[in-house]
């Protein structure tokens, strides 16, 4: 019982995402959406991938241990300086003001310019300020290589007309940028955006995808990815209860009659969010729902007389998956995947890497 992670259907998404015509720049922020960021990226980089995006440091210097020849892109403004030279890390310009401020630590750094085309997170907020940045590297003898933004609304459910919005300035502001100067990657498409197939990217050298690389989407249900992720307890008790008793803390559920209840050793403390409950659970390939809330160490199901102590119950899997949590409008994928707790039990499947020494199951 526990949590499975399957790096063959990390490699299989990896190679259906770059069938559609260009290679991946791969986000693994947050331990790799917090399946592991070892066995994840030792598995993109033994499958070609070159390109690797994270938001600190401390992750930079993770991936650069499982991929030593890649380029390691930082999205976070940079201000300590000493791993970003010795292990030679790709770093994004947060914006004029700190590209002037940080010029003494930027020799020999490879840097990105991020254009904010409607984040307002980092970057050049206007067209004047990314020109003026191009001004700057170019003045200073700067090694500006890429090019980039973030697209905001990608997989929101405005997105076809908002996100048209965000891509038009992206290509406008790029395209003139690009008669200026040469850049060796340009990558703007999130994983919702890859689906767009927008002509307007076609400029861009690559896609930067997180989400599909894992089998997910929050956008509409894509039928070639491979969720990467699986998760089963089990049942360790099972009480009968007469028609107007509680369930769990408070008295938040009550039985409108008879009801045989399971008890199952998993909560919100291990991770599992409490959106999971408005989903039922499959236990033999049988459904069955939760009651009551899903509390830091124990969730109720209300089953039959088929379910017994030890049966082991599909909490995410082949028949619920973490995009049907989404598609309620309780969670999203990423939420879903970045709460689980590795106190819980893990294994990896598909692939010889080195898995993480402690909670292991078999």
């Amino acid at each position: 019982m526990g949590v499975t992670i399957d790096l063959n259907a990390i490699r299989e998404n990896k190679r259906r995402i770059e069938a559609l015509g260009r290679p991946v720049f791969a986000v693994v922020k947050n331990n790799a959406y917090n399946l592991g960021m070892k066995p994840v990226v030792t598995t993109l980089y033994e499958e070609g991938v070159r390109h690797f995006m994270v938001t600190t440091l401390d992750e930079a210097t993770e991936v650069r241990s499982s991929a030593p020849d890649a380029r390691v892109l930082v999205m976070n403004p940079v201000y300590e300086w000493t791993s970003v030279h010795e292990q030679q890390l790709d770093v994004a310009i947060g914006s004029y003001d700190w590209l002037v401020a940080q010029r003494s630590q930027l020799d020999g750094v490879r840097l990105h310019l991020k254009l904010d085309v409607g984040m307002n997170r980092f970057g050049a907020k206007t067209y004047d300020e990314a020109l003026a940045i191009l001004a700057y590297c170019q003045d200073e003898g700067l090694d500006l290589v890429g090019l980039c933004t973030h697209f905001p609304l990608a997989d929101a459910d405005n997105a076809e007309i908002e996100h048209s919005v965000h891509v038009e300035r992206f290509a406008d502001w790029s395209t003139r940028l690009m008669e200026r100067q040469t850049f060796e990657v340009v990558h703007a498409a999130n994983s919702a955006a890859t689906l767009q197939a927008d002509p307007r990217l076609g400029h861009c050298t690559h896609v930067r995808v997180g989400i599909f690389l894992y089998g997910y989407s929050s956008v509409e249900p894509v039928d070639w990815l491979i969720p990467a992720f699986r998760w089963e307890t089990e049942v360790i008790a099972i009480h009968d209860i007469e028609a107007g008793a509680h369930v769990g803390y408070g008295t938040g559920y009550t039985a409108e009659s008879r009801e045989r209840i399971a008890v199952l050793p998993i909560g919100y403390g291990d991770g599992l969010m409490r959106a999971r409950r408005h989903l039922p659970v499959h236990i033999q390939e049988k459904a069955f729902p939760f009651v009551s809330n899903i509390f830091m160490s124990h969730s109720f199901l209300r089953v039959d007389a088929s379910v017994q102590i030890g049966d082991r119950v599909e909490l995410y899997g082949n028949t619920t998956k973490i995009d049907d949590i989404t598609r309620t409008g309780y969670a999203n994928n990423s939420e879903q995947l970045c709460a689980r707790s590795w106190r819980v039990p893990h294994r990896y499947e598909g692939g010889n890497v080195c898995t993480p020494p402690t909670n292991q199951f078999v």
